[in-house]
Formats: structure tokens, sequence, C-alpha cells
């Protein structure tokens, strides 16, 4: 291929993943704000936004197999999503809203660091042409245990939404899927696969709940982001499992279904057994 052709053909990959990823957290934000109680609103602060909008290029552009890779690489980030979101509490309550939260991005680093030798060493993560991988506790109380709060959905609250609160989730958005997409050109699928499930969109959420509603509400998106995280860990396994092995819209179709449930249903037992409810406001420290 022509290299005018072919950079040309990366730049789109690029600004394509961007602006779709950007779009995709902007939608799943606003499904998030008609929600409640907070912890089950949190659950989509970590839904597959661009992970959707990056493996859709990708399998447009590249094909099903560098999908499979990218995938790989994600069940790495998404292990370190669920550490994140675990510690992030506590970090909160301790050194503030957004201190805290942007400290929770080492437990994040360092549990995908440990993780992604690992996953290296699944078969999906090697190239099917060359063989390479790389290459071309909270700790905090928890308020108000034992009730199980009504799980409500309220389409009204999306037009108390701020457009510049839309405008950040959607400029995180696609920063992270440009960084994604750039690593992927520079260090291949797998390691770029990593940050199909890196946290900075439920970081910018902790910020902007904590400053519109209080911390309290922020801890609890966070503890609602950790069922999020095991979906995110369900859905980059399928579709590590099935990107390449058949049609990419089943690929999609199945890893999409797999967060609903394992998401969802993480969320759900722990809401059933009563660990569900919202901090006492009142304790808002």
């Amino acid at each position: 291929m022509n290299p005018l052709n072919s950079t040309l053909l990366d730049a789109a990959d690029v600004g394509g993943k961007g602006i779709l990823g950007g779009a995709l957290v902007v939608a799943f934000a606003l499904l998030a704000e008609t929600l409640t109680p907070k912890r089950f609103a949190g659950v989509f602060a970590a839904a597959p936004s661009v992970a959707l909008a990056s493996l859709f290029v990708t399998t447009l552009h590249k094909g099903p197999e560098d999908a499979k890779r990218d995938c790989v690489g994600m069940i790495a980030g998404a292990i370190g999503f669920v550490a994140y979101a675990l510690i992030a509490p506590a970090a909160m309550r301790r050194f503030g809203s957004l201190p805290g939260s942007s400290a929770a991005l080492l437990g994040w680093a360092a549990v995908t660091g440990a993780a992604l030798p690992l996953v290296a060493l699944l078969p999906a993560a090697k190239s099917a042409t060359t063989g390479a991988v790389i290459g071309s506790g909270t700790g905090a109380p928890v308020p108000r245990e034992g009730l199980r709060p009504r799980l409500e959905f309220d389409p009204g609250k999306v037009k108390d939404v701020a457009g510049k609160d839309l405008a950040i989730r959607f400029a995180f958005g696609a920063g992270t899927s440009i960084m994604a997409a750039i690593v992927s050109l520079l260090a291949g699928p797998t390691v770029a696969g990593v940050f199909l499930a890196f946290p900075a969109i439920l970081l910018a959420s902790l910020t902007l709940v904590a400053n519109d509603e209080g911390r309290s509400k922020a801890r609890d998106d966070a503890r609602g982001a950790a069922a999020g995280a095991l979906g995110l860990v369900a859905f980059a396994a399928v579709g590590a499992a099935l990107f390449a092995a058949g049609p990419s819209a089943a690929a999609f179709v199945a890893a999409g279904a797999a967060w609903v449930v394992v998401a969802l249903g993480a969320f759900l037992i722990a809401w059933r057994v009563g660990a569900g409810a919202d901090e006492d406001q009142g304790k808002d420290g």
C-alpha cells in the first residue's frame, strides 16, 4: 500500500475511534443519570463504551484478528479496573475526590501490569500471521447496610444534565480512545487493549459527581463501577474467544450480553443481600 494512503487510513482509524468513543461515553453517561440509587448508576460508569468504539473501527479497518488481540489485552486492563473501583472509595475518603481517584490509578497500573504478561500467554494474544504478541478493599465504612433500595429509572433526569459535564465526558472518552489507537499503532493490539479498560472515564465521572452531588455519591459511583468492571472482564474474555472465530457481529452481541449479565448480575446480587444502598449523605466526608 502507498505510504501516504496507509498514513491516511491510520489517521482515519484514530479519529474515528476518538469520535465514536466520546459519543458512546456520553450515551452511557446519560443512561446512568436516569438511574437510582447512585451505586446502580455507577455500574454504567464501567460500561464498555471505549471498547465498543475501538473494536468496531478495528474490525472495519484491520479485521477481527486484531480485535481478538485487543480483547486479550483488555482482560488485563479490566482486572485492573476492578482493583481501581475497589481502591477508589477509600482513597477518595482519605485524600479527597480528585487526588484520591487519581491516586487509585496506581492500583490499576500495578494490577494491570501484573496481569498483562499472564494474559499475553493466551493463544488468542498471538498474531495468526507472525505469532508475535507485541508489534504491527475499600477500607471505608459502608453505611446503611441491610437496606434494599428501590431501583428506579427516570428518563426526565436527562434534561438536568449540564452540557459542560457531557463535554468533559466526551473529551475523556475521545482521549482514551485516541490513546488506545495510538498505542496500537506503536506497540500492537494486545498492549493497546489494556487501555480499552483504562478508568480515566470513571475518574472524570467521580470528580464531576463529587462536585455536583457530594463526595459520598462519588464513592457510591465507584462502588457500583466495581460490578461494571467485572462485566468488562467478561466482555473481554468473550471477545478474545469469539473474534476471528466467527462473524464479528455475533462476537459483539455475545460480548455485550456478557457485560450485561455479569455487571448487572453482580450488582443485583449485592442489592439482594442489602449492599446496594447509597451512603448516608449526612456523612459526606
